[in-house]
């Protein structure tokens, strides 16, 4: 077995075990659990953006280093090393946390689509359903998810703190239709746990960037 199908298991058993509480609601055990998740890798998150926002109020340096050492890559490569020392910043310390989350989420992303998952739903006792969604192994068939998922989308970018480019700019409008265009075949489990996910995100991110920052 491999690792993500290993992770995939336990999300399965997880989604079980907060049903117990929810009354065999999985619409509402997947809230719970992706919150809870979110909050586990909070520490991730947390250093991630720490980081990001450091390599962001030292970009107006390396544009004036850039400038400075215009046809000398050696000597710009040494002077901005040097201020990413000087800065205590770590340029990969953006991406490392959030890779490290990848797992996590890709498992819970299999869980959701597995027939696994489809077995647990239509068990005794269950709830199929989801406040508007007839079906959590379905696509939710009024595609307001899908609109859910590009808007929260939209906004776990903007609150993510980035150095302002055109590639940047465009990859925050182009992005969010991209996400939301994928996400209208995935089941409605799926769905609610990509914009549950990105609801949290904004929340830690907006929390971050104005008290820990």
């Amino acid at each position: 077995m491999n690792p993500i199908s290993f992770l995939a298991d336990i999300m399965l058993e997880a989604l079980k075990f907060f049903a117990v509480f929810t009354g065999g609601n999985y619409g509402l055990a997947i809230v719970l659990l992706t919150v809870v998740i979110n909050l586990a890798l909070y520490p991730l998150t947390l250093s991630s953006i720490v980081q990001m926002s450091a390599m962001q109020k030292i970009q107006p340096k390396i544009k004036e280093l850039q400038e400075k050492h215009k046809g000398k890559p050696d000597v710009l490569q040494k002077e901005t090393m040097a201020l990413y020392k000087q800065e205590k910043v770590n340029p990969v310390g953006g991406c490392l946390p959030m890779l490290l989350k990848i797992p996590f989420f890709i498992s819970l992303f299999f869980a959701l689509q597995s027939s696994g998952f489809a077995k647990i739903v239509a068990g005794e006792g269950t709830k199929a359903g989801f406040l508007w969604m007839p079906s959590l192994v379905a696509p939710d068939p009024t595609y307001i998810m899908v609109a859910l998922i590009g808007i929260t989308t939209y906004f776990s970018q903007k609150t993510m703190p980035t150095a302002e480019t055109s590639q940047t700019k465009m990859m925050a409008m182009f992005m969010p239709i991209f996400i939301a265009f994928i996400s209208m075949r995935f089941f409605a489990g799926v769905q609610i746990y990509w914009a549950v996910s990105s609801a949290v995100a904004i929340a830690q991110q907006v929390y971050i960037m104005r008290v820990k920052v």
